[in-house]
């Protein structure tokens, strides 16, 4: 008995609800994305064999002509440093008290800050492309010596303001003096503050990060 032959057909897959769905999902990534935005203040760090995880922590930058400036990435805490500092040292700094809720709001809205607080209320009147060009061309740095150590001011306001749950992180431009990141952490034990974390960039071949225990106000 003859064998019955199957005729052979081609097998076609419809890939339009496949490329429509590839579409959809690019679309949808490409409008939600957020990119890493600019550095205010950009420096070279150096690297280190080993590196520790650094979450929720106010960044002081030093740059290389030893300008310091204090970083923080919540809005809120930002906000919530503004208030402490303004209620901690309010006499100190007798223009504090002068800020209106929109001059406030503007500090909490930038999250690189390198401006003597005595200048505060000018720069938080500025129009968004008044403070980039303060940022990139002005901006003296904190300051940050015995006589006058606002960044110690800074830094124990941004403590008190999370209950002392936030790490301290010193980023140093690796080409800048040694000497300019030594008279940053002086100015910290200055305000008892004594822990902190330097910043380097992870080495090749270095070893996993970890995450250290943050600071607390004593």
């Amino acid at each position: 008995m003859p064998k019955v032959k199957i005729p052979r057909k081609s097998t076609i897959v419809d890939m339009t609800a496949m490329c429509d769905v590839s579409f959809l999902l690019l679309t949808f990534f490409i409008l939600t994305a957020k990119f890493k935005p600019q550095a205010v203040v950009a420096v070279d760090v150096p690297s280190a064999r080993s590196t520790k995880a650094v979450d929720n922590a106010i960044i002081i930058t030093v740059n290389t002509e030893g300008k310091v400036f204090v970083s923080l990435k919540e809005k809120q805490l930002r906000y919530a440093m503004l208030e402490k500092i303004t209620e901690m040292s309010g006499s100190h700094y007798p223009g504090l008290s002068d800020l209106t809720p929109a001059q406030k709001e503007f500090f909490s809205l930038t999250e690189t800050w390198g401006t003597p607080i005595e200048d505060l209320k000018r720069v938080t009147t500025m129009t968004g492309t008044q403070l980039k060009e303060y940022q990139e061309k002005q901006m003296p740095g904190i300051p940050c010596d015995s006589l006058n150590n606002q960044l110690g001011d800074w830094v124990n306001a941004a403590r008190y303001a999370t209950g002392g749950d936030i790490q301290i992180g010193i980023k140093g431009d690796k080409n800048s003096n040694v000497e300019y990141v030594k008279n940053v952490i002086k100015r910290l034990t200055d305000k008892d503050i004594h822990r902190f974390i330097l910043i380097t960039s992870l080495a090749a071949g270095g070893e996993a990060p970890a995450t250290p225990e943050a600071d607390k106000p004593k």
